[in-house]
């Protein structure tokens, strides 16, 4: 069983009121910003962005207008274009696995060592860097969901992982209060790790033709919608069509239509 850490920081369910509840339209984008995409982005309640495509003032004209602005955070994959963060990797930070490294062929990236401190400490430092500095609301916690992806069926991996995972959010609530922590994926680590520590869950790929007749999304949208009355955990969806959003917002959740996993238009 892993343990939480009360002593050391307050899980984020104890907040009285959680403004992603709020939430009724976002957009995520991960492509350049100009003033141009300013105007377009503060139409939305929320919106998930690039932390490196945007500057200060970019992020409080957006907040100005009364949008949430969370920044992309990677969490389990090292993005090998970021050479600013990449100068600081360790070898002893990438997650290997029988005596070698994790290579995601699709995205060019490497499954990294949540259980590392150094490793966490590098992504507080992005946190601080890129987020905190630049005055964002909060953040996604992208890649999480590779816990469950990679090893569900290894604990002998999965489980230091997730108490790595789960140090870093006690960190992170500790050190931030105020950020708001979205996380992408990672279903069963939220359940079994980060659901007192997260403010809201994200579903990627939320196909109605291929949930209606699915006994496990079933059980999970049951799950959310619990989450959702007990624990104000809001749940926001991404959608390929129009049905699979108006089955989305019949269910409570909160969706964004999207084709596919690229948010650069």
């Amino acid at each position: 069983m892993i343990p939480v850490l009360v002593t050391q920081c307050s899980p984020v369910s104890s907040q009285a009121h959680n403004p992603l509840l709020d939430v009724k339209s976002y957009k995520i984008y991960y492509g350049s910003i100009n003033d141009s995409t300013i105007d377009k982005l503060s139409s939305y309640d929320m919106v998930v962005i690039d932390s490196h495509e945007i500057t200060k003032d970019q992020v409080s004209a957006l907040k100005a207008k009364g949008t949430i602005v969370l920044g992309y955070i990677s969490i389990m994959e090292v993005q090998l274009w970021d050479a600013e963060f990449m100068k600081n990797v360790r070898e002893s930070d990438y997650l290997k696995v029988n005596g070698k490294k994790v290579y995601i062929k699709e995205w060019d990236t490497y499954l990294m060592d949540i259980s590392n401190k150094h490793y966490q400490q590098l992504l507080i430092n992005e946190v601080n860097a890129e987020l905190i500095q630049k005055d964002f609301d909060g953040t996604i916690l992208d890649t999480v969901g590779d816990i469950d992806d990679y090893f569900s069926k290894n604990e002998k991996v999965a489980k230091p992982l997730r108490k790595g995972y789960l140090r870093l959010l006690q960190i992170i609530n500790n050190k931030y209060k105020n950020l708001l922590l979205l996380q992408n994926w990672g279903f069963h680590t939220l359940d079994t790790t980060s659901k007192d520590y997260v403010d809201a869950i994200m579903w990627e790929d939320f196909n109605q033709k291929k949930l209606s007749s699915s006994k496990w999304a079933k059980n999970w949208i049951s799950y959310f919608q619990t989450m959702e009355k007990k624990k104000n955990m809001a749940v926001f969806t991404v959608t390929p069509d129009r049905n699979s959003s108006s089955y989305s917002k019949k269910l409570g959740f909160i969706p964004y239509q999207n084709k596919n996993s690229i948010y650069d238009k």
